[in-house]
């Protein structure tokens, strides 16, 4: 194929591997499965197994044969510093921290899916390993081995802070046995490949001779040189081009290197990252210079050129199919019951046991590495890789559906709760911006119904998953809110600080709330994406799926000692406005006046005296030490007549009322006339189920109430539109 023509291939290649990888990354998310499980799908779904089935003239000329070589290469050199990034990542402080138990779990990890592996090679060996003389049993069962024990370190750790379980007995255990496992199933494969390419004993012989010196190297000169480039790092304070081409030769020189002594580049770009300074702002640096143009442009081809490889039209028998159901059950019988039942020998719960297993048995992108290498090897045929790849999707898929069934997040948060529960009026306050967090939660001070009432203010902190998935990211996981950057937001006021990460953050608040049981939920007012609605997007869903009280906060500079201002019509919502407003006024010793708007044409004489009655009977409480003044107002347009007299006042706290033009709108394409108007701070309350209001307002109101200024204006005709 003339050059010219190539590059054009190319192009289209890369752009529609992107393209794929990125749409089913993201529908994967949705379905909250980890973003690898997409790419590795959309690798498949373009080679001969779907793209080549389908569309087979229209695959040919998408993907010549003179191509794929290109493909292979570019794949080689993202895997490369893909291993660079998982040796970054593995910080040796997650063993050294954790004892004895995740020790011994992650050897049962490794021997019993080994053992199982080398097992299954025997019974399967004459019938699925026969296509070459080249596949020695001794390699094919050690291959088979370590590719059972693998575990994907970053995407498990992933699982874990995304569902908030990092910070659990189960997360660290899970976390310390995955790193274990990906540090001895490296050096099994260092050894397996060695062994592969090996020409007889004196050849395995100089092969082991020549790592030993090689791991020497690395760690007696390599390293104190990688110190000097760290302190280089924080005299300059950033990754200069310099020093980033002189990390970036060290790997390629690390890979160079045990590639020529017979043990694969891929372990020594390992080697490379894992012998880092650990725990530092120079590796979270050149890891962020690194993983960009790897994740988002390399990866994605490494995984085409796997399903380009991959022929699940092969296993074209039920006994072939038969043998990949055996692949599946073998592999997690080894990992998932061997991590599990050596879990409950050292003391865990059977179902944190099982769920250790669970973690352990995802294999993602990282079983998809050492199969690459095993086919290249020549130790398994292509119906074996078939049915290895089809393994390792299926184990990863697995992983979290299986998690959530055997140990929902639920059950530590209800942990959690039983301890810090108290009997106490409780406001969630969820904050997004740290700007936000001190206004809001002065303001839920002053929100309990009685002055001297026990009350609890929960900050609560919700991060979405970061975009980089193949970062645990686990040292930011594990700052709480009140450690990181609220810290001297909330300092000094009495705030539990509760901080996760969230894929669905409005279902998260309700949840939270529930388990809780707070009493209200106060939050900032955050306009949708779309749309200009106050009272749209996360307010929306927070409004409509929660259980709870819910009060919106729009601070347009709220000065507390200033008088409130209630618009009362007369609905639920308004009579959580007049409740709420007396426990703001009894906090700040400020006055209220509760707005009554009704038509010009109508009588006032029945239903003002209603409102009045109901007014009264709401701030009958004796130590209600606030003024109180009933205000009617005749305007037509009750949402002009409350922006017009809200100017006087400090805060407006208003029901979410069809009449004052506030429903709530997903996308807000209309907006609400009155919250974008009014020139002061505003309040914007729903009520819910539990309604802690005076009861029957019919009732006729008793003698002993307080008294209530009434005044009676006249209406003044709302400005033109």
């Amino acid at each position: 194929m003339p050059t010219g023509d190539l590059l054009l291939v190319l192009l289209l290649q890369i752009g529609l591997i992107m393209a794929l990888s990125r749409i089913m990354g993201w529908l994967c998310s949705r379905l909250r499965q980890p973003q690898v499980m997409g790419e590795m799908i959309a690798g498949i779904m373009l080679g001969p197994s779907l793209f080549g089935l389908l569309a087979p003239r229209l695959w040919s000329a998408v993907f010549p044969e003179a191509s794929i070589n290109i493909l292979n290469i570019l794949s080689q050199v993202g895997v490369i510093f893909f291993l660079f990034l998982i040796g970054l990542d593995l910080d040796p402080k997650l063993i050294r921290s954790r004892g004895h138990e995740a020790v011994i779990i992650s050897h049962a990890s490794i021997i019993a899916p080994f053992l199982l592996g080398a097992v299954l090679v025997l019974l399967v060996y004459p019938q699925l390993f026969n296509d070459a003389p080249a596949m020695r049993f001794s390699a094919v069962a050690l291959f088979i081995g370590a590719s059972m024990s693998i575990t994907a370190f970053p995407v498990l750790a992933r699982i874990l802070t995304e569902r908030n379980l990092h910070k659990s007995k189960v997360g660290a255990v899970a976390i310390t046995c995955a790193a274990v496992d990906d540090i001895t199933a490296w050096c099994m494969l260092a050894v397996v490949v060695g062994v592969a390419r090996a020409r007889g004993v004196s050849g395995g012989l100089i092969t082991s001779l020549l790592a030993g010196v090689y791991v020497a190297v690395m760690y007696l000169l390599i390293r104190p040189l990688l110190r000097r480039c760290q302190g280089y790092f924080d005299r300059s304070g950033r990754v200069s081009q310099h020093l980033l081409a002189g990390i970036i030769l060290l790997v390629l020189a690390s890979a160079y290197a045990t590639e020529r002594i017979g043990i694969h580049a891929l372990f020594g770009a390992f080697l490379m990252g894992a012998i880092m300074p650990k725990g530092t702002r120079f590796v979270r640096a050149l890891t962020e210079k690194i993983e960009d143009f790897t994740v988002v442009f390399l990866l994605p081809i490494f995984f085409a050129y796997t399903g380009l490889r991959t022929q699940i039209g092969v296993l074209n028998s039920p006994l072939l199919w038969t043998y990949a159901l055996l692949f599946i059950a073998v592999a997690s019988l080894g990992k998932l019951g061997g991590s599990a039942i050596a879990a409950r020998l050292v003391g865990l719960q059977w179902r944190e046991a099982i769920a250790i297993g669970t973690l352990m048995n995802t294999r993602g992108l990282m079983e998809l590495v050492i199969l690459n290498v095993g086919l290249n090897l020549g130790v398994i045929t292509v119906a074996v890789f078939a049915m290895m790849v089809i393994m390792a999707i299926v184990t990863t898929a697995l992983t979290t559906p299986v998690l959530h069934w055997v140990y929902p997040a639920s059950m530590e948060w209800e942990k959690r709760a039983d301890q810090a529960r108290v009997k106490a009026f409780t406001v969630l306050v969820p904050v997004s911006l740290p700007e936000s967090a001190g206004p809001l939660v002065r303001l839920a001070q002053s929100l309990a119904p009685l002055s001297d009432a026990p009350r609890q203010i929960i900050a609560l902190y919700l991060r979405r998953p970061s975009d980089r998935i193949y970062r645990t990211d686990l040292d930011e996981a594990e700052v709480p809110i009140g450690q990181g950057p609220l810290a001297s937001v909330i300092a000094g006021l009495p705030v539990e600080p509760i901080a996760f990460t969230s894929r669905d953050i409005p279902s998260d608040i309700a949840r939270v709330a529930r388990i809780r049981q707070a009493d209200i939920i106060l939050m900032g007012y955050h306009k949708p994406v779309f749309g200009q609605a106050i009272l749209g997007g996360t307010v929306h869903r927070v409004l409509t799926g929660s259980d709870n009280d819910v009060a919106i906060f729009v601070n347009r500079g709220y000065e507390s000692h200033k008088p409130i201002l209630v618009p009362y019509l007369g609905g639920k919502h308004d009579r959580l406005a007049l409740e709420l407003a007396g426990s703001i006024a009894r906090s700040n010793s400020a006055a209220i006046t509760v707005l009554h708007v009704v038509p010009p044409d109508r009588a006032t004489a029945d239903k003002t005296l209603h409102a009045q009655s109901v007014v009264q009977r709401t701030f009958a409480d004796p130590k209600t030490s606030a003024a109180v003044q009933f205000k009617v107002i005749h305007d037509p347009s009750p949402a002009v007549a409350v922006v017009r007299e809200s100017s006087e006042y400090g805060l407006v706290v208003i029901g979410v009322e069809e009449q004052w033009g506030l429903e709530s709108q997903l996308f807000g394409w209309r907006q609400q006339w009155i919250a974008n108007q009014c020139p002061v701070s505003m309040l914007i309350v729903r009520k819910h189920a539990r309604l802690g209001l005076p009861p029957d307002p019919q009732e006729d109101s008793a003698a002993g109430e307080p008294k209530i200024t009434s005044t009676d204006a006249a209406s003044v005709a709302p400005p033109a539109a």
